[in-house]
């Protein structure tokens, strides 16, 4: 009877939050875990598999690439694609989405409430895309929070898909008896360089890791003296070319998509790694990944008579220099709108924007810069010792702010962090309505 009462209440707040205009994705199980506070393990258990995928750059686009091609192949599954991470949002999804017919879930889950979520539910699967610098003020060092996850996923008969290139996610592999690796070849592609360096020593030893060859940042392959090493991938990207979009080539199957950003390419051969291990063959792969499009501010394009924007979200180092580096790819003049808030859920700690690479805009072509959000002053003072000499405009009302590159016909590149993205892409979807 609890169960039935808070199945029915959640349902009932989720249609009263989309009625006053809102999404509603974490108030319903905001409510019915209050009902039933046993309500999420109670639905799990309905589900034959369960996939978390986790990280902290790439999550949402692996898992909506994941989720698309399911869909695509007319498999029924819960997915909290509309980024709800955490134990609430978790909860919704299962609450809105179970049915008799659905027997896979697809859930991404936010690297702080692994622990919480995990004495819930257990994931058939889970995988891991990297490990950055995020959120310093909630999840530490990336070593702690690292050593936390795999004490929190520890023995619980887990199938582990790590990314063998990131020796972060790769010393994972403690975790579980049952793992199975991805990873890029040498010289696949020609990453960027970034003066960004993460923590690069053995996680047996703490010795200096040594490195045949570097993709960007720690991934890339390495050893240790020690005997800690790269794994070899079961999955593995062989080459791929962006031009703008990916064509990517795994395992011998090319697959020629519609997202771009050359870091995606890490989002894709996790994707495709957790689908063959759901029994998927490569035609049926091919049908989800080639037909994909962002929707959700992950490399989303806009186009409006001759006004072009692209919107990406990033909330640490390594995603504002992917996002940074869009520029460099785009012909012509820029004018770039960059948000920065230090609201609860994107951390307080905003001091990583000065690990990130804003130098690297002194060498685009910028028509104009406007910084927006709580913290805009704060990205004015990076930009300035970045010594970026465009003119730079102040406006911390972020509609308003994103509302303003519509004035320049320079191409928009808007760069949002995590409280930044709804607003941003709201006012973007309207000034190209129509487009």
């Amino acid at each position: 009877m609890r169960q039935w009462t808070a199945i029915h209440m959640a349902k009932l707040a989720r249609k009263a939050s989309i009625a006053v205009g809102k999404k509603g994705t974490d108030l319903p199980g905001q409510i019915a875990r209050r009902v039933d506070e046993n309500i999420l393990r109670k639905l799990s258990e309905q589900v034959d598999d369960i996939v978390f995928i986790s990280g902290t750059n790439g999550k949402t686009t692996t898992s909506n690439l994941i989720g698309h091609t399911l869909k695509e192949n007319q498999i029924n599954i819960i997915h909290n694609n509309e980024g709800a991470n955490m134990a609430a949002g978790i909860t919704s999804a299962f609450i809105m989405q179970s049915s008799k017919e659905t027997h896979i879930a697809v859930i991404e889950i936010d690297e702080g409430s692994i622990l919480r979520v995990l004495k819930e539910v257990t994931p058939s699967m889970m995988v891991f895309t990297n490990f950055f610098r995020d959120q310093m003020d909630r999840f530490g060092e990336i070593d702690i929070m690292v050593n936390n996850i795999a004490k929190s996923i520890s023995n619980k008969g887990i199938k582990l898909l790590l990314n063998a290139d990131d020796p972060f996610v790769s010393r994972l592999k403690i975790a579980s008896d049952s793992r199975v690796y991805y990873g890029m070849k040498k010289y696949a592609h020609e990453f960027e360089q970034s003066t960004m360096n993460e923590s690069k020593y053995c996680p047996n030893c703490g010795r200096l890791l040594q490195y045949e060859y570097i993709h960007y940042n720690q991934i890339g392959h390495y050893h240790c003296q020690c005997g800690f090493k790269r794994e070899e991938p079961k999955y593995e990207v062989s080459t791929f070319e962006v031009s703008p979009f990916l064509k990517i080539t795994i395992n011998n199957s090319t697959f020629n998509m519609k997202i771009a950003g050359d870091f995606n390419s890490y989002n894709v051969i996790a994707a495709y790694t957790v689908l063959r291990e759901l029994g998927l063959n490569d035609e049926s792969i091919q049908k989800g990944f080639e037909s994909y499009t962002s929707d959700n501010g992950r490399m989303q394009y806009f186009s409006k008579s001759n006004k072009e924007a692209m919107i990406n979200l990033a909330k640490n180092p390594a995603g504002m220099n992917a996002s940074l580096s869009v520029g460099e790819h785009l012909k012509g003049k820029k004018v770039y709108v960059i948000s920065l808030n230090d609201n609860a859920a994107d951390g307080r700690d905003t001091s990583w924007i000065y690990d990130a690479d804003f130098e690297k805009l002194t060498n685009q072509d910028i028509e104009t810069i406007i910084v927006t959000g709580t913290r805009a002053e704060e990205l004015q003072l990076r930009l300035k010792l970045a010594e970026v000499n465009v003119p730079i405009i102040v406006e911390k009302g972020i509609y308003k702010a994103t509302a303003l590159t519509m004035n320049y016909s320079s191409f928009t590149v808007a760069i949002p962090n995590y409280t930044s993205l709804a607003p941003m892409l709201e006012q973007l979807n309207r000034s190209f309505e129509g487009g």
